[in-house]
């Protein structure tokens, strides 16, 4: 049979869902310890720490712990506290398995709806201060939809086409105070779009 079968877990690896999260908050963790730029300048510094992230990548992939990083983590450390939060958020968004919509705006264009990068829209006018951007899975109506999260709360907002032309507005807001809660909002936010429902 030339099929592969999964492999099994590795000895003293983790498989709870806690377990999952952390692995992932930890991998999201030592990318963001990696000056990409430099790496792509042939630092050779940063491409060594790039090479130590790869092999850990690698461990946590194989659902082992990773408790430090030679020349890595001592930059995780220095991450202000506003970096280590958007890391925890991309590793909870990263572990809901949303990771191929964050960035992302639904685009909605007569029948046809597709994702794009939130860089292609112009400007930011209209909204608040946040941390990440999640296209959502249904929309009302035209133009470019999204669901932006900070540390405050969840809002969903919708532009116009073109969006250079327009504001963006926003449809409905909640607070969380837990990823549990967190996760509620934007499946109900994502899945709804209803637009007439207001926070």
């Amino acid at each position: 049979m030339s099929e592969e079968q999964p492999s099994d877990p590795q000895p003293g690896s983790d498989d709870t869902l806690q377990a999952w999260i952390d692995r992932a908050k930890r991998a999201h963790e030592l990318v963001e310890a990696v000056d990409l730029q430099k790496v792509a300048e042939h630092n050779a510094e940063e491409v060594d720490k790039l090479a130590s992230v790869n092999g850990a990548l690698q461990d946590l992939s194989e659902g082992k712990s990773i408790d430090h990083v030679e020349g890595v983590d001592e930059v995780v450390e220095e991450l202000d506290p506003v970096a280590r939060r958007k890391a925890q958020l991309y590793a909870h968004i990263d572990a809901a398995g949303w990771t191929d919509r964050l960035g992302r705006v639904l685009s909605v264009d007569g029948n046809n709806a597709s994702l794009k990068p939130l860089e292609l829209i112009p400007h930011r006018k209209g909204l608040p201060e946040f941390d990440l951007c999640i296209a959502p899975e249904k929309a009302v109506g035209l133009g470019n939809f999204a669901l932006f999260i900070s540390a405050q709360g969840v809002f969903s907002a919708a532009v116009n086409d073109p969006a250079s032309k327009h504001h963006w507005r926003i449809t409905r807001s909640r607070p969380y105070e837990s990823i549990p809660e967190l996760y509620k909002i934007i499946q109900l936010f994502s899945q709804s779009g209803d637009e007439k429902s207001r926070g």
